[in-house]
């Protein structure tokens, strides 16, 4: 091991990786729509096929929205930033793995979810 190289591995964790790296150094989706934290994604029927060209922490978002999920949610129980988990959300709407469900004009979203999302948040 060369001089400097510590720096860069956290001995209980291994290497680390910098968010960015995980974007290929985007901050913004490249469709340009950021999603809400209270927006609600799940794995359309495209989700299932092959995933062997994914990220690992594509495989696993993908295995959360297995069911309908909040962006928060899925910020939280992947431990990643939320601003790299927008832009692999993204990435994912793109390949058509995963749908976002909207809501109607004018209605507003139930408790349980706000109680849900602000669980999620809690949790970061």
């Amino acid at each position: 091991m060369r001089a400097g190289d510590d720096m860069w591995v956290d001995r209980d964790s291994g290497p680390v990786v910098r968010p960015y790296a995980l974007t290929g150094g985007r901050t913004e989706p490249a469709t340009g729509e950021m999603l809400d934290l209270i927006s609600i994604v799940a794995r359309s029927g495209a989700g299932d096929r092959d995933q062997a060209g994914l990220s690992p922490e594509c495989r696993k978002i993908l295995a959360l929205c297995g069911n309908p999920v909040t962006v928060a949610d899925v910020a939280s129980d992947t431990a990643l930033p939320l601003g790299v988990v927008r832009v692999l959300l993204a990435d994912l709407l793109v390949q058509g793995r995963l749908t976002v469900l909207r809501q109607n004009a004018g209605e507003r979203p139930s408790t349980d979810l706000l109680e849900e999302v602000l669980d999620g948040l809690r949790a970061l």
